[in-house]
């Protein structure tokens, strides 16, 4: 009788890979879900501002059979600039100079000082030619009243203006 031909024994199916698969996946699940965290449950990234979110599906190695979970990640938007508005026209001039009406200076009635060598003038423009002037006065204990078909003010010697009306 012919020997018995030894066959080698079977091959062991391992079935602890996917295993392994799905839980290095969980892991890293684990570690880029809790890298924007700041250890206190809460995330460090735009405190306050709401961020978009991505999710991300993170693949297991080739010739796994097991899905990996899904990971999703919150990532800083956008900076936003914010510039406030310029400051509003005042409502008392406290330095020599000419003013814009309706920009530098509201239009009203402006009362100054008793300053005797004061000289105001309200402009219908700021080219500097006499003929721009509308109205002009000297003299301490003044009283104007700044319309708003003025384009300007001029200022000088005068002290503080408070708007009065």
């Amino acid at each position: 009788m012919p020997e018995p031909q030894l066959q080698p024994p079977p091959k062991k199916v391992r079935r602890w890979v996917p295993w392994v698969v799905a839980a290095g996946t969980f892991l890293l699940g684990l570690i880029i879900g809790s890298a924007g965290s700041n250890g206190s449950g809460t995330s460090t990234a735009g405190a306050g501002v709401p961020q978009p979110t991505v999710t991300k599906n993170v693949p297991g190695p080739a010739g796994a059979t097991v899905a990996g979970p899904t990971v999703t990640q919150t990532v800083p938007g956008p900076a936003k600039t914010v510039t406030a508005p310029p400051p509003g026209p005042k409502a008392a001039i406290t330095e020599d100079g000419v003013y814009l009406v309706g920009t530098d200076i509201k239009p009203g009635t402006y009362r100054n000082g008793n300053e005797g060598d004061c000289y105001w003038a309200r402009l219908k423009n700021t080219n500097g030619d006499l003929d721009a002037i509308n109205a002009n006065g000297n003299g301490g204990n003044q009283v104007v009243t700044i319309k708003k078909s003025d384009k300007a003010f001029e200022t000088r010697r005068c002290g503080s203006w408070a708007r009065i009306g």
